[in-house]
């Protein structure tokens, strides 16, 4: 009896011995499996621990891997190898795809959209290289595959060797094992439902052929007949009457297209990557708060009132345009399908509406470094556009970060470009400018000097001969190891050159509105893991009544804004202005 036990025992250690091993290795392999397919799950939350977070095709390819290490050399062998390698490669290549986008821009990868950047890359990485980017891209994606591709198979082939080292007999043991234990993550670590990677690739390759738009518009004559009938009718008891100090209370309010601004001339000023982590984020605050101040005080000093809020962008860390065409039109512009439809779409936008009520309206793009700007008149009728691309700005200095052009050049030019257009096309008219500043630019690494006296930028050409100025530091399109640093030299860079243009060349005699704001939030790390997509926007006038309508929709008093989550999207901009501009409107002008 005894030795019957003692061979029990030593039975169920020798099972033991195989079995254990067999389960580790299959265990093993299925966590480095997933960890190459979760890259979506665990990178933007910057935690390994969500690398056990389960993804459901990891447990197919386990199972394609055991079932490779068990069967014998042939043919259906290697179509099972072929057919994991390849379902690992795509699904990798799409969860690092996923990850980037998710981590970078706060928003996932739309294949539709996102694959032909490739060719965007190139241009970045090689400059302007004419048709040979178009021989490029497609070799860079064939590269790409194929990279994938024999990762693909190295994981499988290798996996499939680690298991068959296993006694063949219990490598069934792990077929049921692996994935139980990869189920197990679910309760043991509290990580949820297991990721369905296959589902979030469908939705990238869905066809964007149909967007449909918001009728913005339609929303503004609505909001203006419930007005006028709250108000009352011209001509009735009582119709027309406002408040003291209104916006259209004064008796001249008739003479105006947009009476809630009283046609008054305004710029725009959109300075790139400024996002509330510059205001969240106590350490870059701190360094910026003398940059901030600096142009409060100019703005007081001229006699202007300021309110502030958070918007929130549709995009982050990138894609600027889409930022752009969302705040002008009011539509959620946050992949670029979307804004392609949006150009064939007719919908409306701030400059279209002001254009139609005699504005000159005029756009500065130091930025675009490829390819022109044709939906500049065509889309968003802006009458006159200053194209990086296009030689407009006649620029001969050399290149910062990532554009060729600096604020400080892009706006003296284009100041020096109203003047003339003031003796021409834009005399008598209203102004509408949008400056598109581009100098605080992901990658952080080479700050222009600030040029004292504006006359001596000519061309640009004094960059070169102050060169030993230019402030560079560590960082690439990579990351960095002085991100913080150049993201805040590049802001305070920025906010010198605007603070210094309102204090030496603005005519504030006109009693412009002043509007700043960031087009989205920086990239990791600088904005923080678990931020919003928020960016601050601050309207300044000298008129206090003017400012007072923002105020019914959150603007709040100062510079730094202090409004809670959740934030006013982007989208709601456009509406929000042009129902403040018509405030007022008795007679519908001609669009």
């Amino acid at each position: 009896m005894l030795k019957l036990h003692e061979w029990s025992r030593s039975a169920v250690a020798a099972g033991l011995g195989k079995v254990v091993p067999a389960v580790l290795a299959a265990a093993g392999v299925a966590w480095v499996v997933n960890l190459a397919l979760s890259l979506h799950v665990w990178v933007p939350r910057d935690s390994l621990a969500w690398a056990f977070a389960p993804v459901l095709e990891t447990l197919v390819l386990l199972w394609l891997i055991v079932t490779v290490a068990r069967l014998p050399v042939g043919r259906r062998r290697r179509v099972l190898l072929v057919g994991g390698a390849a379902l690992f490669a795509v699904m990798a290549v799409f969860s690092a795809a996923e990850a980037l986008f998710q981590y970078i821009y706060g928003r996932g990868f739309v294949a539709a959209a996102d694959i032909p950047m490739v060719r965007g890359g190139l241009l970045l990485l090689f400059g302007e290289i004419g048709s040979v980017v178009d021989l490029l891209t497609p070799i860079a994606i064939a590269l790409i595959v194929a990279l994938a591709g024999s990762l693909g198979l190295l994981v499988v082939a290798l996996g499939a060797r680690v298991l068959r080292r296993v006694d063949r007999p219990v490598a069934g043991a792990a077929l049921v094992t692996a994935p139980a234990l990869v189920a197990a993550f679910v309760s043991l670590l509290g990580f949820g439902t297991p990721q369905i990677t296959s589902a979030e690739l469908a939705r990238s390759l869905r066809p964007a052929a149909a967007y449909e738009f918001t009728a913005v518009a339609d929303w503004i004559e609505e909001s203006e007949s419930e007005s006028e009938s709250a108000v009352g009718a011209p001509g009735e008891d009582g119709a027309g009457e406002r408040a003291a100090g209104e916006p259209g209370a004064d008796d001249d309010a008739a003479e105006y297209a947009l009476p809630g601004i009283r046609d008054r001339d305004i710029y725009v000023f959109v300075i790139e990557a400024y996002g509330k982590a510059a205001f969240s984020r106590d350490t870059l605050y701190q360094e910026l708060e003398p940059s901030y101040d600096a142009l409060v005080e100019v703005l007081e000093r001229e006699g202007y009132h300021l309110k502030s809020h958070f918007f929130e962008s549709p995009v982050a860390g990138g894609f600027s345009w889409l930022a752009e065409a969302t705040f002008l039109t009011g539509q959620n512009i946050d992949v670029e399908p979307k804004f392609e439809a949006l150009l064939e779409s007719g919908a409306g936008s701030v400059t279209r509406m002001l254009h139609d009520n005699e504005y000159y309206t005029m756009m500065v793009r130091p930025g675009t470094v490829h390819g022109s700007w044709p939906e500049g008149w065509e889309f968003y009728r802006f009458e006159e556009s200053l194209i990086a691309y296009d030689g407009d700005f006649e620029y001969r200095g050399p290149g910062f970060s990532f554009v060729p052009i600096t604020d400080q050049f892009a706006i003296w030019t284009a100041h020096r470009r109203l003047e003339e257009a003031r003796e021409g096309a834009a005399a008598d008219r209203p102004l509408y400018v949008h400056y598109q500043l581009v100098s605080s630019h992901t990658p952080f690494n080479r700050i222009p000097p600030y040029i004292e006296d504006w006359d001596e930028l000519g061309d640009g050409s004094i960059y070169h001969e102050r060169s030993d100025e230019i402030l560079l530091f560590d960082n690439t399109w990579g990351g960095g190891r002085e991100l913080d640093e150049g993201y805040i030299a590049s802001l305070e860079y920025v906010f010198r050159s605007v603070t210094e243009y309102l204090s030496q060349f603005m005519d504030h005699g006109e009693d412009p509105i002043l509007i700043f704001f960031g087009d989205h939030q920086p990239q990791r790390p600088i904005r923080e893991g678990d931020a919003t997509l928020s960016v601050p926007i601050h309207i300044a006038a000298r008129e206090p009544e003017l400012l007072e309508p923002f105020g019914e929709y959150g603007f709040t008093p100062g510079f730094r804004p202090r409004q809670e989550r959740p934030h006013p999207h982007f989208t709601e901009f456009y509406p929000m202005f042009a129902e403040i501009a018509r405030r007022g409107r008795t007679v519908e002008r001609p669009r």
